[in-house]
């Protein structure tokens, strides 16, 4: 059992250090534990520039060293794996991945939140937007999502339909382009997340759809599952259900990774 994307007290939105994490996880059962806070705003000239959504730049470093600190201390009770929650912005890829490969991490998790930096805390609504607005917004995001699965620093793409998810016009516009977003991944070996939320409660609500999982299986790409736990309470929340959901699918094994490398679990055992 394991979970790959947790949060803690660091990001500013989410409850517990990570030591609460890791003794919730052990409590459950669960083997394998994944640290995973959001990425610092590395772009910014501020240190800490949005302190309710992320960490501040200066963090970063005191993050993995404590990651580092509890994997030893913890090493005979759970394994700890070492990543990132990483932002997506076309204007900073390189940054992003100069400073993810001087750290020791498992893998990186990209997910878009934003589609921009100038957009950071900035919403469009799709009930009252034109259909300029929404294009323009669909735009931007398609291009980050185009951008993310093609990264070869990017190993896990999270919740990839939670932006605007349930609004159907972006909903239709997004609909033609899962396919050769999935096919890319699974040329390149990006690897799919399967996110619970920590807070939803049917599968119908999970990150991505079953109409997306169904069609990344039909395309061979990866599964992985992550909680995306923002209180101790809610790590592998699902973790069952989501087993049997994919093994029904036809999924045979789903990710983990060590030191960026991926390592394949039976999904039925």
């Amino acid at each position: 059992m394991f979970d790959l994307h947790t949060h803690h007290e660091r990001c500013g939105h989410a409850k517990g250090t990570i030591e609460e994490y890791i003794e919730s996880a052990i409590s459950k059962g669960i083997q394998i534990l994944g640290i995973t806070d959001h990425s610092p705003y590395f772009f910014a000239d501020e240190d800490h520039p949005y302190p309710g959504l992320a960490m501040a730049k200066s963090e970063f470093v005191r993050y993995v060293e404590e990651a580092l600190q509890l994997k030893k201390k913890y090493e005979d009770h759970i394994e700890l794996l070492i990543g990132v929650e990483s932002d997506i912005f076309k204007e900073h890829l390189a940054l992003y991945n100069q400073v993810y490969s001087s750290f020791p991490l498992d893998y990186v998790i990209g997910s878009i939140h934003f589609t921009s930096p100038s957009l950071i805390l900035k919403s469009l609504d799709w009930s009252t937007a034109s259909e300029e607005e929404q294009a323009a917004e669909f735009g931007r995001f398609i291009e980050l999502m185009q951008l993310a699965v093609q990264s070869d620093w990017v190993n896990i793409i999270g919740h990839m339909d939670r932006v605007h998810r349930g609004n159907p016009p972006f909903e239709d516009l997004y609909a033609p382009h899962i396919a050769t977003l999935l096919k890319t991944m699974a040329e390149r070996g990006a690897v799919l997340e399967v996110n619970t939320g920590g807070f939803r409660k049917s599968a119908n609500d999970w990150y991505p759809s079953l109409n997306i999982l169904e069609q990344a299986y039909h395309y061979g790409v990866d599964i992985t599952f992550g909680s995306d736990a923002h209180d101790p309470l809610r790590v592998g929340d699902e973790w069952e259900e989501v087993r049997r959901t994919l093994a029904k699918i036809g999924y045979k094994r789903w990710v983990i990774f060590r030191q960026r490398v991926p390592y394949y679990l039976d999904i039925h055992s």
